[in-house]
């Protein structure tokens, strides 16, 4: 097992830096619409980490832990969904919660039982672009066709597996590799786009082979060059956010739509980025604080009774959207503060050997 990865926290608080950019609730032109087009590739490094890390769970946790541990990921996960969306038929979408634990588990099952080479691993990253881009929208309608394929909304199986099985392929490749491949990415889609960039090609949603290869440019970019940096330091900004990412994603995303609420998106962009990075730093420095005193309470099963019952009962019990989205906040910020006490009872042989990088997968 490898040392404590440093560099994996580093990419997730890279990804936490871009997803303030990618989230402010506007609509830009020029270089700032360009700026939110890159900064909405968050998720692809989100993803590729969370493939990376699953990896080194598949060598100490069984199937039925995971598998117990993530489906109420992706239960809890839905508080998350409900900011956005604060109505029930949030529940009919998926969102990086879910994917998340979709991914994660199809990744463990790989590693665990079928232990594919490395090249595979980039294989099936293109498979799965694939499938989406030739086979799911030729498909009629069936029930589970809005968890696997979607073309307007949501994060769905097909494509965005090719996130968590090409991380894999970037984290245990030469970091040469990475470096050609993120070149050889960048080089196609500059001969895809010749003759003209539109916008419709870089909506994430449906994804495009433009979108793909931005993607890919981007994952590889980004793994060549933290996988260069040899040390960092334990007060280094960028790690604190991603060791806290899953507290970041809806920390962020409440102050985020506070912001929005009180009517301060009409402050410049710049102003708006600078203004909701701090604040969310900030309240994570109290709310990390303030868990402290909660944290033996989460040792128990009834308080996570009762965090699952609140997020799917609230939005069941009140149309207030306003209400919808503090009382979610409230449920994801307990279950982002907590989620390991979560993992060991979920666990059936739970360790105290630290993980090589965080299980903090969002």
């Amino acid at each position: 097992m490898k040392e404590y990865d440093y560099s994996l926290d580093a990419i997730k608080g890279i990804s936490c830096i871009l997803m303030i950019m990618a989230h402010i609730p506007l609509y830009f032109n020029g270089n700032e619409r360009v700026f939110q087009i890159v900064a909405g590739l968050a998720p692809v490094l989100f993803f590729a980490v969370s493939g990376v890390t699953t990896t080194l769970q598949a060598r100490r946790r069984s199937f039925r832990s995971m598998l117990s541990f993530y489906a109420l990921f992706a239960v809890i996960g839905f508080s998350y969904n409900l900011m956005w969306r604060p109505d029930i038929q949030a529940f009919k979408i998926m969102d990086v919660p879910q994917i998340i634990a979709l991914g994660v588990l199809s990744v463990y099952l790989l590693e665990k039982y079928l232990k594919p080479p490395l090249y595979l691993y980039l294989l099936l990253s293109l498979i799965a672009y694939s499938v989406h881009g030739f086979i799911g929208h030729r498909l009629p309608d069936f029930p589970l066709k809005s968890v696997l394929f979607t073309e307007t909304i949501g994060f769905t199986y097909f494509p965005w597996m090719f996130a968590f099985v090409a991380g894999i392929f970037a984290y245990r490749c030469s970091n040469r590799v990475n470096l050609i491949l993120a070149l050889c990415a960048g080089l196609l889609l500059a001969v895809v786009s010749y003759g003209g960039v539109h916008e419709a090609d870089f909506v994430k949603y449906n994804m495009s082979v433009q979108y793909l290869l931005l993607s890919l440019v981007v994952l590889f970019g980004v793994f060549y060059l933290f996988r260069r940096k040899k040390s960092y330091a334990s007060t280094n900004l960028i790690l604190y956010f991603g060791k806290h990412s899953l507290l970041f994603l809806f920390t962020h995303l409440f102050l985020i739509l506070a912001f929005d609420r009180l009517g301060l998106g009409r402050l410049y962009i710049v102003w708006m980025w600078g203004l909701a990075l701090v604040c969310t730093y900030a309240a994570m420095r109290i709310l990390l604080w303030l868990g402290r005193y909660i944290e033996h309470y989460m040792d128990h099963p009834v308080p996570w009774v009762l965090i699952v019952v609140g997020v799917v009962a609230v939005p069941l019990v009140t149309s207030n959207r306003d209400f919808i989205i503090l009382a979610e906040a409230v449920l994801g910020i307990l279950f982002s503060l907590n989620y390991k006490k979560l993992s060991s009872l979920m666990s059936a042989s739970p360790s105290s050997r630290p993980l090589p990088a965080t299980q903090d997968q969002a």
